[in-house]
């Protein structure tokens, strides 16, 4: 029975295969999707064995000619959706640069104080320096990051 077996295996195996080119889609989600029906942003992983590739169509071919080369394994992504990917991206660096603003002044006068009190340990102002130190090095990294 076992040899039956590798025998069959075997067989199946050095059939002529006859498949047509796979293509890997990845979607903007980045879920990759292996099929053997071309679509757009799609890219072809197989051939068929004896070398050729499946006809394309004018229109099909047009449409996969008018998509801008993805980096491979990346998914492609339409102006419209990364318009809002940056519309939201700007919005959330522009928060994150008010809060520092307030977090600086709070750091500031935190520092003030420490600095007016003699009771205030060389450690604390040192550590009160040093926040404020990093709360304007978060400002002007963020205000690059921003573009200005």
């Amino acid at each position: 029975m076992p040899r039956y077996l590798t025998a069959l295996l075997l067989a199946t195996c050095c059939t002529t295969a006859n498949a047509d080119t796979i293509y890997k889609f990845v979607d903007k989600d980045g879920h990759v999707t292996f099929t053997n029906v071309p679509r757009v942003g799609a890219n072809a992983i197989m051939v068929s064995p004896n070398g050729t590739t499946p006809s394309t169509s004018p229109r099909r071919k047009a449409a996969l000619e008018s998509q801008p080369p993805a980096a491979p394994g990346m998914p492609s992504i339409d102006a419209g959706t990364q318009r809002q990917r940056d519309v939201s991206r700007r919005r959330i660096l522009e928060t994150e640069l008010a809060n520092e603003h307030k977090a600086l002044l709070i750091a500031r006068g935190a520092l003030l104080d420490a600095q007016q009190k003699n009771s205030s340990k060389p450690e604390q102002l040192l550590r009160l320096r040093d926040e404020v130190t990093d709360r304007e090095r978060n400002i002007e990294a963020l205000k690059r990051e921003l573009g200005g």
